[in-house]
This record gives C-alpha cells, sequence and structure tokens, in this order.
C-alpha cells in the first residue's frame, strides 16, 4: 500500500480539521517571538534560495534586450503559440538552426 502524501493526508481530513489546520498559519506571529537564523538554519536558506527559479540549461541563460520589427514580432508569437512553443523556445531554436549551417 502507498503511503500518503502530506497533501493527501490533509485533503483526507474533515473540513473542521482543515480549517483548525489552517488555522495555526494564519495567525500573526509577533516580532518578540522571533529570533535570527543560526549558521545552519542559514546554510540551508541559502540552498533553498540557490534551487529557486528556472533550471539551468547549457551554461544557464543571460537576458538580453533586443530589437525586432513589429510584424515579424506578431508572426513569430503566433508560431510559437501554434506550435506550444514559448517565444524564448522559437528564438534560440532559430538561432541554433542559422549557427548549424555550414559556412563555405
Amino acid at each position: 500500500m502507498k503511503k500518503k502524501t502530506p497533501i493527501e493526508k490533509f485533503l483526507a481530513l474533515s473540513d473542521v480539521r482543515k480549517d483548525a489546520e489552517v488555522a495555526r498559519f494564519e495567525r500573526e506571529i509577533a516580532m518578540s517571538k522571533t529570533r535570527p537564523l543560526n549558521a545552519a538554519q542559514r546554510k540551508q536558506w541559502r540552498g533553498i534560495r540557490r534551487k529557486m527559479g528556472r533550471p539551468a540549461i547549457g551554461e544557464g541563460a543571460k537576458t538580453i534586450a533586443i530589437t525586432v520589427e513589429r510584424g515579424l514580432l506578431r508572426r513569430a508569437d503566433r508560431y510559437a503559440k501554434q506550435h506550444d512553443l514559448k517565444r524564448a523556445e522559437l528564438i534560440a531554436q532559430g538561432l541554433k538552426l542559422v549557427l548549424s549551417r555550414k559556412t563555405g
């Protein structure tokens, strides 16, 4: 038998129990009840923050600003939408195609 995930356990609770569980996290926390993170907690938090965001592909990503003629951009966006691509994915595919051509 498969072990229930925390979400499955929560969903199995009655509405009254769910409300009680959620209420524990909705209350205000007085600043006097808080404390700075210790060294181990800071290290753990840095690791968590580092993992946030998009996963690195290849050498990672670089944000750039380019100028594209409006009509061409509309056509590209339409194509990307029809083929379930993001604009950046379409541009990356186009760059790879051009760069893969043998020059002579």
